[in-house]
């Protein structure tokens, strides 16, 4: 048989690619369970060994061994338990399974009857048990409009059809005419702490960079500083923007504040409630009432792969009344109009894979219970974390612990804080996140943040580290090691 038939799938290749899949998983799951987060830092320079057209091709089985030694070595492992920049461990076997029998199954949720009938339900399903965890009212599904959700394929996406939503809600069948003087169309964030996603959207849907940013109190909005923008913007405002979790520190905003100064101020204004991070406390009795006050907002986004153990990418947009969908909706003659045809209302979608099938393997395999208990003893092992920094002689705690961030500060005495230089502080740690970066046992995130609290210095721009894991696996002991490491690079440097 010649390259080109042997593969391809049929049943005269059947064990030849038993054979092949097999290796892959154990590829995988080698890489899935290695010591480090990355075993090899690879360099820029030579990139360009990657470029060379395959003119030839070669057996899969010889393409995975070379894809084992030459590729593998410098990939970053989230699912290990030393990387701490991001809660995306990815590490379900549920979800990882989800994902591999969605690839298999090849269903296309663009149109239901046809291209993916059974899925399309399951993901409605999926919406479903997300609008009852954080309280939105669920409707009889008798259509596409009573669903009140879509499946995207990132957070990023998802704050983006929020925004196209409120645009539309601003300014009705600005899809149609187009947007007529942005500057009417401004956006309200917290400032210092808002996320990219938002200023990006705003400039993919023409609106431009009309954003407001307020200032914030502990990482949240000054209420009083809010509700004079809101006045001062009155009747020029489609949206105000609220962080659960945010992306930096993983603070909870006043949400039911927020809610009576945006809306007693004007009804129309449409609230967003960023919660990427934060929905996942909705699966734990004991942590929901952190959030309570989410379900007034108009739209929550939420990402699973971020907060559910989840492989890469699957994210959901929920808004409170379904059928403002339909504010949204584009048709063609290629997407059939049909009661359950997801096509109709995913903007920037077309041809939709079954993403939404981790999630369903996650939670049926978990079940709602056992989910809130990892994300409990997710935010206790932040919080254990908390307590050792504020136990070490060298190590500050930036913010208070809402969910699973940990930001903090090598400083190297705390008695001496008030005579430390900022500009050298923030050296000193951009230069231990550079080392981590290098040497790739333990990753941390880094970013710059406002010293809401005035830990250091009120108001003094600060470039901290961040622990933040959404790995079970994570112990005290790993994160002990990790401040020694942290103060083997300091000597060094």
């Amino acid at each position: 048989m010649d390259l080109k038939m042997k593969e391809i799938l049929n049943k005269n290749n059947e064990i030849y690619a038993k054979e092949c899949l097999m290796q892959a998983l154990d590829i995988g799951l080698n890489f899935k369970l290695n010591a480090d987060f990355k075993a090899k830092k690879y360099n820029k320079e030579n990139m360009k060994e990657l470029f060379e057209t395959p003119l030839k091709g070669m057996e899969l089985k010889e393409l995975l061994r070379s894809f084992e030694k030459n590729i593998l070595p410098y990939c970053s492992n989230f699912g290990n338990e030393k990387f701490m920049g991001f809660p995306d461990a990815g590490n379900s076997i549920a979800g990882i399974s989800g994902a591999i029998i969605a690839d298999f199954l090849q269903q296309n949720l663009i149109n239901s009857s046809f291209c993916a009938p059974i899925a399309t339900y399951m993901e409605i399903a999926v919406i479903k048990w997300f609008r009852e965890l954080l309280g939105y009212e669920i409707k009889d599904i008798k259509d596409i409009w009573d669903v009140g959700g879509i499946i995207t394929y990132g957070g990023t996406g998802s704050n983006s059809v929020a925004m196209m939503l409120a645009r539309e809600n601003f300014r009705k069948n600005t899809m149609i005419n187009g947007v007529n003087n942005p500057s009417d169309y401004k956006v309200i964030l917290p400032k210092g702490i808002g996320h990219y996603s938002i200023k990006s959207s705003l400039m993919w849907l023409g609106c431009g960079k009309n954003v407001i940013e307020v200032p914030t109190e502990n990482f949240r909005y000054n209420l009083d500083e809010l509700k004079k923008t809101v006045e001062k913007y009155k009747g020029k405002i489609m949206a105000v923007v609220c962080y659960v979790g945010d992306s930096r520190t993983m603070t909870i905003e006043n949400l039911k504040e927020v809610y009576s100064i945006v809306k007693n101020s004007d009804p129309n204004i449409w609230l967003h409630a960023d919660a990427c991070h934060g929905f996942s406390l909705a699966f734990s009795n004991k942590l929901k009432p952190r959030i309570d006050g989410i379900n007034l907002f108009d739209s929550i986004s939420t990402d699973p792969h971020k907060v559910l153990t989840i492989p890469y990418c699957v994210s959901a947009l929920l808004i409170k009344e379904p059928e403002k969908f339909k504010l949204v909706t584009s048709t063609s003659d290629l997407i059939m109009q049909e009661d359950f045809a997801w096509g109709q209302i995913t903007p920037f979608i077309g041809s939709k894979s079954w993403v939404s099938l981790k999630i369903w393997f996650t939670i049926q395999n978990l079940g709602i219970e056992n989910i809130g208990k990892i994300i409990e003893e997710r935010c206790d092992m932040a919080k254990k974390f908390a307590d050792i920094i504020n136990e070490t002689s060298d190590f500050v705690l930036l913010n208070d612990v809402n969910i699973n961030s940990v930001v903090f500060m090598y400083v190297g005495d705390k008695k001496k804080i008030n005579e430390l230089d900022i500009e050298e502080l923030n050296n000193l740690n951009s230069k231990i996140h550079t080392k981590l970066l290098d040497e790739g046992k333990y990753h941390l995130h880094k970013f710059t943040l406002p010293d809401d609290k005035g830990v250091i210095k009120k108001e003094e721009i600060l470039n901290p580290l961040r622990y933040m894991s959404g790995n079970p696996n994570i112990t005290v002991e790993v994160l002990t090691e990790l401040l020694d490491y942290i103060r083997e690079i300091v000597k060094n440097i």
